[in-house]
């Protein structure tokens, strides 16, 4: 399948669940293909409405669909899984994670570390544009692509248990080139996961041992055109 949403002139139409249902089934609701019932978020009692009060406040009910002659949560059905796999693997679903990961590693520094400047892609609830923008203005220069190791950029999204979770090596990550430095547009570089991974938080010097000669290149290169008072002994 062709990822279109990696290019910015149609980020404003990446896939909804909805969207992807119908194309698959013809269908927008999973109602229209099972029947549905609710039923309350622990007990599991069956309601007749979509909502329930509890302690004088109104909860949402969990949906259940009727498949193969037992009634399941909607995570089990091959439908759903898929269409959320699809509307997870886009550049934009990846911004919003990427951001929220910034904020937990944020507060994890405040407790044992101290980091120069601020986090510059804090955004307002659900949105990372940015983050996104910042993006943009990279492809501007070096296109759909890590800079360092020259694989396209993907956004491939797994509906899996996190145990067995590997590494999609060409996934879009959002990399620091200095790790005492926070999230600044001057610090941040989109890079593939695997790049990301693989390079830690290793110094310059330690880097040229360990990757190819051209990685290093394009790596230095980048490097110092955004910081170009930098000097290993001062990191």
């Amino acid at each position: 399948m062709i990822q279109t949403s990696f290019f910015p002139e149609l980020k404003k139409v990446e896939p909804t669940r909805r969207s992807i249902l119908k194309e698959m089934t013809g269908k927008e609701r999973l109602c229209d293909l099972y029947p549905i019932r609710y039923v309350t978020q622990k007990a599991g009692v069956v309601c007749n409405k979509s909502f329930y009060l509890e302690g004088g406040r109104k909860k949402k009910c969990r949906s259940q669909f009727f498949f193969n002659n037992e009634w399941i949560y909607k995570e089990k059905l091959s439908e759903e899984r898929e269409s959320r796999r699809l509307t997870e693997s886009t550049v934009g679903f990846f911004m919003r994670k990427i951001k929220e990961a910034m904020k937990n590693t944020n507060k994890k520094w405040k407790k044992d570390r101290e980091v120069l400047g601020v986090n510059e892609f804090e955004d307002k609830w659900g949105c990372a544009n940015k983050l996104r923008a910042h993006y943009d203005e990279q492809v501007k220069k070096y296109g759909h692509m890590c800079p360092i190791t020259y694989m396209d950029f993907t956004t491939i999204r797994k509906q899996e248990k996190k145990r067995s979770h590997k590494y999609i090596i060409t996934n879009l990550s959002a990399d620091r080139l200095f790790d005492h430095i926070n999230y600044t547009k001057q610090n941040v570089l989109f890079t593939s996961l695997g790049w990301n991974v693989a390079r830690q938080n290793f110094s310059l010097e330690d880097i040229k041992k360990l990757f190819p000669s051209k990685f290093i290149e394009r790596y230095e290169e980048i490097l110092r055109e955004r910081f170009p008072d930098y000097k290993e002994e001062n990191i």
